[in-house]
């Protein structure tokens, strides 16, 4: 006998929301603004401050030994250490507002998000599973229009682990009342949204914006982008049949 699927968990972070559009045009203003960094392509600066992000935001703000503001200020000092230039705290916070300011000037959905939440959201419940601040996280729905279409909101700050630890996709079935079985994941991370959900169970949706690599056919179907809600659905519903 098939499940039916009841519930969709989704990241936020360049799933539905187009956190490396606003990252890239924040960066762009960091460029612009130090030559120092005009040694590099802005390509390659995104590559480097990526690594920044994960790094410093991973392990100092989720676990709550840096505040966000800090912390930024903090990828941007090391990113002049990366030039071979040491700054004062001032310059570091300096660079961190110009990129901030960018940043937030240009907050977008993921063409389709909206669209594809609107039509979920008539048969199927909507978790959001994040690795980053509550607040954080909560203000990006507000700002994006689509908190409305969120039955439950769980982030790593508020479990104390990041994806794919289990205990969020847990926590966000238990709240929404569904098993694994009855779960659909869908994420551009395959580290942490798909293998994370996979190995408890749950049916996965990777989302590749980029053309990446697929890491494993069997543990996810590919989709390349969120419109066409009815496409996915059917993808969802073929899922289905061949559990």
């Amino acid at each position: 006998m098939n499940t039916e699927f009841k519930a969709v968990l989704f990241d936020l972070d360049d799933t539905l929301f187009d956190h490396r559009h606003s990252c890239r045009e924040g960066l762009r203003a960091v460029w612009k603004r130090y030559t120092c960094f005009q040694e590099m392509t802005l390509d390659e600066f995104e590559i480097e401050h990526s690594k920044l992000l994960e790094r410093i935001h991973f392990t100092q703000v989720l676990l709550g030994k840096l505040s966000v503001e800090e912390a930024r200020a903090e990828r941007f000092r090391h990113a002049f250490l990366n030039r071979g230039i040491e700054v004062d705290h001032n310059t570091a916070c300096n660079a961190a507002e110009i990129y901030r300011n960018a940043y937030q000037k240009v907050v977008r959905k993921v063409s389709g998000a909206e669209q594809l939440l609107k039509t979920f959201k008539k048969s199927y419940k909507i978790g959001i599973v994040t690795n980053n601040l509550i607040e954080e996280q909560v203000q990006k729905l507000k700002n994006l229009g689509l908190d409305g279409y969120v039955d439950s909101l769980v982030t790593s700050e508020e479990i104390g682990h990041t994806k794919p630890h289990p205990l969020i996709f847990e926590t966000a079935m238990k709240r929404l009342g569904v098993t694994p079985a009855e779960t659909i994941m869908i994420g551009d991370s395959w580290e942490h949204d798909i293998a994370g959900a996979f190995k408890l169970g749950i049916k996965c949706l990777w989302l590749n914006l980029h053309k990446a690599e697929c890491h494993d056919k069997s543990m996810a179907i590919e989709i390349r982008s969120l419109e066409h809600p009815e496409y996915i659905k059917s993808l969802i519903t073929s899922l289905r049949l061949k559990t």
